[in-house]
């Protein structure tokens, strides 16, 4: 192979496996953000996919949670308070996981949709 021609297919090469990296991260899971406002989330219901994780933030003058509707067993992101966020709570599996604050109630409540990662 003459010496001219290694330098650019070598460039290529490394430019389709870039590209491929590229492809990849933005199939990884993503971060996604629950605003808790008044009495009410926004999204009231969330879908995400498996992987994805969640975030809510507390933009209401009130405490508040994200707890599961199975007294907390899946996720419960505890108290809180106006202008604070919650930690990241990552979705492993399927399904759909309703939620409430337990301060304020079932009347406040939502839902995650975790869909397989293949519809991503």
């Amino acid at each position: 192979m003459n010496r001219f021609l290694l330098l650019p297919v070598a460039c290529m090469m490394l430019l389709a496996v870039w590209l491929a990296w590229l492809e990849d991260k933005k199939a990884e899971a993503s971060d996604i953000t629950v605003q808790m406002k008044s009495l009410s989330y926004d999204p009231r219901k969330l879908e995400i996919h498996v992987g994805d994780s969640v975030v809510w933030t507390n933009q209401a003058r009130t405490a508040h949670t994200a707890t599961s509707d199975d007294e907390g067993k899946t996720f419960d992101t505890d108290e809180i308070k106006p202008g604070e966020s919650s930690k990241l709570v990552k979705f492993e599996k399927e399904g759909e996981f309703k939620y409430h604050c337990k301060i304020h109630g079932k009347s406040m409540n939502g839902t995650v949709v975790v869909k397989p990662t293949a519809e991503k």
